[in-house]
Order: C-alpha cells, then structure tokens, then sequence
C-alpha cells in the first residue's frame, strides 16, 4: 500500500471496484445555537452518545452538539470532558478529545504563561496563547510579543495562520499571511486569478477604458510577427524547480498516468499522449502560441467565425494600404496569432483606429481574451517535456510584469486597475508557492483539458534522493478540479512495475462514472508492463493539505527538498 492510504479519513481498498463512506452532519442545538464554533474553540461537556466515530455532547452552556471525532477516542456515556474544535464549516465539526493535561494546559499554562511575561489577561492575550500551544510553539515573554504584533497588523489573519507561518520559518510578512490565508480557504487558484486578469483588460478595451497605445502596445508585446524563442536552460540549485536524473521510465509511467486520469473525464480523450523525445523543450513561448495558433474554426461558434469574416471583408475595402486584411481575408484557416499580429501593424499606424475597433467589435476581444488566458495553462502533454513546468512558471513571471507595466500607463481604467491588482496577487502567490517549495515538494498545475480549463495542484511524498532507487516507492498526490466531477483527488504510488492509484471523488456520481473508466486504464497500462490496483472512494470533505504539510502532521511527505516533474 502506498503513503497515502487514509488520509482522507475514508476506507480504500486494492481492488477496482468504488467504495463509498457514509456521509456526516454536523449539527448544534439548542440555546444560542446561531453562536458558531471556531477552529481552535475549547468546548467542555457530557457525553450523551456514542456512535462509531461519532459523539454528541450536552455542552455546559447548555446546547448539544452532534460531532465528528478527529481520531479513535477512549470514551463512555455521561463521561464529561473537554474538546478542542479541530476542524468547522456549515455542516462538518471535528473535535478533538483533550487529555487531563491538554485540559490542563488550556486553564492553568495560559494562565502562568500570561502571568511570567507580564501580559494583563485578556480575550486575545488567551486566544494567542491557546494558538501557540496547539501549534506546539513556546509561549514566552518574546513569541507572546511577537504574535501581537503580527496579530495586530494582520487583523483580518487567523491566528493559526500566523502560528503556522512561524513553525515552518516562512517570514511572517502581510503578504505571507495573506497568500497563506488564501490557500486554507481554497482562494488560491492562479487559473481563477489569470481569468480575472485577462477579462478585465478585455472589458477595459470593450468599454473604451484604455487608451489607444494600450492596444497597440498590447497586441505588439503578445502577438509579434514572429514568436520569439526562448533559450535551452538547465536546471541549477537555486532554480524554482530542481530536476534530477532519474528512470525515463517511471518518467513516462507517472506522466501517463496523470494525463490519463485527467482525461478519463472528457469522453473524446481516451488516449495516452504521445511520448516525447527527452531532449525536446517546451518553451513558455510554445505554451502560448498553442490556441494563438490555432484555427479559428477550432477556437470560435461559427456565428463568430462568420462575425470575423465580414470584419476582414470591411477592413480589406476599408484600408487597401495593409495588405495583410486581404491576404488573412482569403485564407481558409486563420489564426488568432495571425490576425491581432496583423492588427497589432494596423494598430501601429492608426492606434486610435485600432482602439475603435476593439470597442466596436466584442468578437475580438472576446478572442483576445480568450487566446491570452491560454497563456495561463500547461496541457497534460506539455508534462513530458523536460523543464515544460519550470519555463512556463519562468515566462509566467516575465508576463505578469509586462501585463502590469503596460495596465499602468492607462491609471484612470477601473478594469485595468483590477488588473494591475490582480497580476500582483499573481505574483505574489508565485513568491509564496516557491517559499512552500523550499520546505516540500508542491506546484500549482493549471491544465488545459479537451473541453476545459481545470485547476490542477501536485504534491511528491517521495525523498529526492530516492526516486531513483529502484526499491523505493514513489508517491504522488494530484488534485483536480472538475467541471463534470468536482474536486478530484488521484494518490498515485509506483514501486517498480508495481502502480497503486486511489481515486477520492466528492460524490457517488463523480465516482461511479471514474469506476466505470478504471478497466480501461488497467489495461492500457498492463499493455506497457505495469500492474494496476486501483479504487474509487467518496471523502468526506476537501483536506487542508498545505496547513497539514507545513504543520508536520501524520501522512506528510519529508522535508527539505524540491519538486520534481518527473514524480
């Protein structure tokens, strides 16, 4: 069995059949019940009932609580005992039982540790004390200090997202805190924030907002008469993501497998993609010439497609002079590439008129909108190439500023002020997500499918130096999000010719449909020598998976060390 067998709480077995785990409710009734529970709350009370992994509580002031146990529990009816609130939202509460001295820690130690730094008692003073115990932090004079200042500037910052940045010495900085805070409340796609960020530049040139040498400059920076290229670069030590030599064939194996989950969603995508020759590079620029260069009977409905021919028909009689309406005119496969480069010449000589027409016809920027999002995405092949990941992240970086520097010289739009804002969030987030890199192995993976965009994260739980072994396990955890399924969670693990893959699905629709495709991946892979065990699982709720990792709890890879594309 692999590392990641109960993570989600939920059963799994080696077989490929689904198995499902009942559903949990949480409820609180009683006086006051509106009052909700947080994160981090101590709660005392008897137990009235006991059921599996299940408790309810008549709590003192009066309410019952119907509740999850976080782990297996030594408990008995009319017991009375002190929980702590380790996990709340609408409809899930987990608590954990506190021993005699966890419970004493939670009167006595807040006490004594407010008392020998010389803090008055206080409804916050209690609260950081408390978040700094359960993180297992000291709560001296100092690091008591020390959290309230960075409570007070971090006002809108849970105080376990504050604790959780000090154990894992990520600097507590607004930023870090924030971009934490994202992540715990699932706030942190890039593929979200790319959307953001390119409608509004398309809304800021449907609405007029932006000046003409915004258009102009716009389409020449993306849309060059010749994409550059981007030189070979080799990984270094420093680099944002390390890239060691290991088996080329657990290479492809765990590249197949998830392009191969990622697909069995769309019903046109039923095949592995092509194996690539090793030393073939995926340039960023490459990435994002994909839709640019695209048919436009591929990327546009056909009232569009027709919407576009008349414009090339007016603009051909319009301005004989360019010569590139004609010839774009006549062709019976255009490009988006193609026709914004020859825009962007048209642009160059009459940007007002240029403007006006971005203004005038939403096709276009609808077009535009669409081809610059695309910029934002890897699609599943592109994960076979060498360093595809790490350039694209590297271009990524140089897009974002160029987008901020070019939104900037038009200050009074709104749209493009959202869009200035949002790039840095961007950017931001990039910084963040190479801060995490440093302490394990993790990256943002936004995907382009066969009918959609998808959010993708991968995690490694295998030492770097062990990837090569060939008696050493490997183990991955990809998380997507799916349009026609949710959120999907794929544990994959390979030892040898030996693969593990453990599908965890939010509902049994999503996982009966994925059950139905598990033969099909069987034997494509048993074709290539490999033995697949698999199974399909419906979990309980959406894991914190980056707070479990930075806070070393149980199931958690190693740390200190760099992600891997090959795992």
């Amino acid at each position: 069995m692999g590392l990641f067998n109960n993570i989600f709480g939920t059963s799994v077995t080696s077989q490929t059949t689904r198995t499902s785990t009942p559903r949990h409710n949480s409820s609180l009734s009683g006086p006051g019940k509106e009052a909700s529970l947080n994160k981090g709350d101590i709660l005392k009370g008897e137990v009235t009932d006991l059921r599996s992994n299940e408790v309810t509580l008549r709590l003192n002031d009066g309410r019952t609580l119907h509740a999850k146990l976080a782990t297996a529990a030594e408990l008995a009816i009319g017991q009375e005992t002190e929980f702590l609130v380790q996990d709340s939202d609408e409809s899930l509460i987990v608590l954990k039982l506190l021993s005699d001295s966890d419970s004493s820690f939670t009167e006595s130690a807040i006490d004594k540790a407010l008392e020998s730094s010389g803090i008055p008692k206080s409804q916050q003073a209690v609260s950081i004390v408390r978040a700094l115990l359960i993180a297992g932090l000291p709560a001296n004079k100092d690091m008591l200090r020390k959290m309230m200042q960075y409570s007070a500037a971090n006002r809108d910052v849970e105080l376990s997202t504050l604790t959780t940045l000090l154990k894992s010495e990520i600097p507590v900085t607004r930023t870090n805190a924030s971009q934490l805070q994202a992540y715990r409340n699932f706030e942190h796609r890039l593929l979200s924030q790319a959307s953001t960020l390119t409608s509004s530049i398309g809304s800021a040139l449907r609405f007029g907002e932006a000046s003409p040498e915004f258009a102009v400059s716009l389409l020449a920076s993306f849309f060059p008469e010749e994409a550059p290229t981007l030189p070979v670069t080799t990984a270094s030590s420093d680099s944002f993501i390390y890239k060691p030599d290991t088996d080329r064939q657990a290479d492809s194996l765990e590249t197949e497998i998830i392009s191969r989950a990622a697909s069995d969603a769309e019903p046109t995508a039923n095949a592995f993609p092509a194996q690539t020759n090793p030393s073939e590079v995926s340039t960023a620029s490459a990435v994002f010439q994909k839709d640019s260069g695209m048919p436009l009977t591929s990327l546009l409905s056909e009232p569009q497609n027709k919407a576009i021919n008349l414009l090339l028909e007016e603009l051909s009689a319009g301005f004989p002079e360019e010569p590139a309406f004609s010839a774009l005119q006549s062709m019976p496969e255009r490009t988006a590439q193609q026709l914004f480069s020859a825009l962007a010449s048209f642009g160059g000589k009459n940007p007002s008129a240029l403007a006006s027409l971005l203004k005038k016809e939403p096709v276009l920027t609808e077009l535009l909108d669409k081809t610059l999002l695309s910029g934002f995405v890897l699609q599943p092949e592109d994960l076979e190439k060498e360093d595809a990941v790490k350039t694209f992240y590297e271009e990524l970086n140089r897009t974002l500023a160029k987008m901020t520097e070019l939104c900037k010289e038009s200050p009074s739009s709104p749209a493009l002020k959202t869009a200035t804002d949002t790039a840095g969030k961007m950017q931001d987030n990039l910084s963040f997500m190479n801060s995490l890199n440093q302490l394990f192995p993790y990256i943002q993976l936004p995907l382009k499918m066969t009918e959609q965009l998808t959010h993708g994260e991968l995690y490694v739980y295998t030492k770097k130096k062990d990837l090569s072994a060939q008696n050493k396990e490997v183990s991955i955890l990809l998380h997507l999000d799916m349009d026609s399924l949710g959120p999907t969670d794929i544990h994959v693990s390979l030892l040898r010719q030996a693969v593990n893959a453990q599908f965890y699905l939010p509902d049994e629709e999503s996982a009966s449909a994925v059950s139905g495709q598990l033969s099909e991946l069987t034997t494509a892979l048993s074709q290539k020598g490999f033995l697949l065990t698999a199974g399909v699982s419906v979990r309980t709720k959406e894991a914190e998976r980056i707070t479990d990792l930075l806070t070393g709890g149980e199931n958690v890879p190693m740390k200190r060390f760099r992600f891997d594309i090959r795992a």
